[in-house]
């Protein structure tokens, strides 16, 4: 495996892992003369969202300096971290009693309740948005709610009708928000993941499972920690770990788990027919980031039929992504992409489903507006849609 990495993306991730005397790569960077080219890893840092993170792994190596220009921009990181940190936990805490005096199911993921509970310091993890899941029966209610607090949607940009927005439903998980009064961003979920049929059952029962953690010092709705864990490798597996901020919160959180609770998210992971993403998603801390793996995750690593599916997860953190207008000479990323979304999951109905979300494009509802029977003609609409607009770019306006 270290022969696939360069020198900046070793120092990377061996600077965002927990323990560094576990990383792979600490005897690599120590021992090495090669020189370090710090505008590549500075992209790198860039790309995977991990400033704060690096600047509390260069604290930990006397002998790790970075030129002084990185150094400001990473401990600046810090500081906006903390920032947002704090301004989430009061909005995530306003909005949740809210939905809970109007009746509706919700909880936190991920973001505040990951970074104050296993993280030495929550400023340390970057924050973007909040990420709150309540009950799709009462999803509209939700919204309005949100929108009274001033938040104004964002994604999807364009107008929805009622059946634009049934048919967007099936094809996503969330709309997203911003209130620019302060800049809070908001992720409003009816789904845990886009893919209906990856966590059929947990969508239909997380409600009479949630507790409240107060470890960001207000008390906010979450899922217990087995079944957090689980979807915090589900959601980063669905991305390939294409952001390594991610994969770090899989290397916190295995080692805040009780041995009793690692016990209980192996049997979510065999439950939902999630082994092969599970024994995926644990083998890449373990080999990135050198997290420890209480035995029945270890087990769960030993499964062979997960090994490919880790291969094209390595070539997706470490590879180049496309940029936002696709060439042809992307189309091997695509097609690595498409091969690790099919093998994620092996239950009833999931292939299909994959298919549909990998080829059909949202935003074409905007252009087709289809009702959610008819979504199957995007397989075909979204590709020839997405030629035009490559063609239109080419030759231009």
């Amino acid at each position: 495996m270290r022969n696939l990495l360069d020198q900046e993306q070793k120092l990377l991730t061996l600077l965002i892992a927990e323990e560094p005397e576990a990383s792979p790569f600490l005897d690599d960077i120590l021992n090495s003369t090669e020189p370090v080219d710090w505008n590549n890893f500075d992209a790198l840092i860039e790309r995977h969202r991990v400033g704060a993170l690096i600047h509390a792994g260069f604290a930990k190596f006397a002998s790790l300096k970075p030129p002084a220009a990185i150094a400001e921009k990473i401990a600046s990181a810090t500081s906006a971290n903390a920032i947002t940190y704090m301004k989430s936990v009061k909005v995530a805490r306003e909005l949740t009693d809210l939905l809970a005096d109007a009746g509706i199911d919700c909880v936190t993921l991920k973001g505040a309740s990951v970074a104050a509970k296993y993280y030495r310091e929550p400023s340390e993890r970057e924050m973007i948005d909040i990420d709150l899941l309540v009950a799709p029966e009462r999803f509209q209610d939700a919204e309005a709610i949100v929108r009274e607090q001033g938040f104004e949607r964002y994604y999807p940009k364009f107008t929805l009708n009622e059946t634009m927005r049934r048919s967007f439903m099936v094809l996503h998980n969330a709309f997203a928000f911003v209130r620019k009064s302060d800049g809070v961003q908001l992720d409003l979920h009816w789904s845990m993941v886009q893919n209906c049929a990856m966590l059929p059952v947990l969508d239909r029962t997380w409600p009479d499972d949630v507790v409240e953690d107060n470890a960001c010092g207000l008390a906010l709705p979450v899922l217990p920690p087995a079944l957090h864990f689980v979807y915090i490798c589900v959601h980063g597996a669905k991305s390939g770990w294409v952001r390594l901020k991610w994969l770090a919160d899989v290397d916190r959180v295995v080692r805040g788990l009780s041995e009793e609770e690692a016990k209980r998210a192996a049997e979510l992971f065999a439950r939902h027919k999630l082994e092969r993403l599970g024994s995926a998603s644990l083998r890449l801390a373990r080999d990135l980031l050198g997290a420890p793996m209480p035995p029945d995750f270890a087990k769960l690593i030993d499964q062979r039929d997960s090994r490919h599916l880790t291969k094209l997860q390595m070539a997706m953190i470490y590879g180049q992504l496309p940029g936002k207008g696709h060439k042809l000479k992307d189309w091997r990323h695509f097609r690595d992409r498409f091969r690790h979304t099919l093998m994620l999951h092996r239950g009833k109905g999931y292939r299909r489903h994959a298919l549909l979300q990998e080829l059909a494009r949202p935003r074409d509802l905007e252009t087709v507006p289809l009702v959610p029977g008819a979504l199957w003609f995007l397989l075909i609409l979204s590709p020839l849609l997405g030629i035009g607009r490559a063609v239109r770019r080419f030759f231009g306006p």
